[in-house]
């Protein structure tokens, strides 16, 4: 229960990130948050320094599985990255998390984090949605985005 509530804990600010987010594309290079059609973004700590990640849509692996899958993805990193990245991810439905996983305090480099959340059966629909959370150090200067997949509807239950 306790590690439940710290997850909830940890994913609240994302989730109600989630119901306030503006769709403003006006923001600075040197704090980034530029999106592409694919859903990648681009978060810089400073000018030239930073990486691009995104979280990819929840789903089956095949048809009929029980297992609802998320990604969150650090593509690519400047030729100079930052000295530490933190990435976390939620699987979350409109109320609550559902799985969680954080990759610490690592360096910054291409990485997949990948979440799981088994169905009990296939027979009620629910949405769910991928939040992932990148923390990013360069030379004491910091910068953190909470970003997220589209809500996708699958019988899970």
């Amino acid at each position: 229960m306790k590690a439940k509530l710290a997850a909830l804990g940890a994913a609240l600010p994302a989730l109600l990130a989630l119901s306030t987010s503006a769709s403003s594309t006006e923001i600075s290079p040197a704090t980034s948050a530029s999106a592409k059609a694919d859903g990648t973004q681009a978060m810089m700590v400073k000018q030239n320094i930073g990486c691009w990640y995104r979280a990819n849509d929840p789903g089956h692996l095949t048809v009929g599985s029980k297992t609802v899958w998320a990604t969150v993805q650090i593509t690519r990193c400047t030729p100079k990255p930052p000295d530490k990245c933190h990435l976390a991810i939620n699987l979350a439905n409109p109320i609550y998390n559902v799985a969680h996983k954080d990759a610490g305090w690592t360096s910054c480099k291409k990485m997949t984090l990948k979440v799981g959340y088994h169905c009990a059966d296939l027979i009620s629909k629910r949405q769910f949605v991928t939040v992932g959370t990148l923390a990013m150090v360069y030379h004491g200067a910091q910068n953190s985005h909470v970003f997220s997949s589209r809500k996708v509807t699958l019988y899970c239950r």
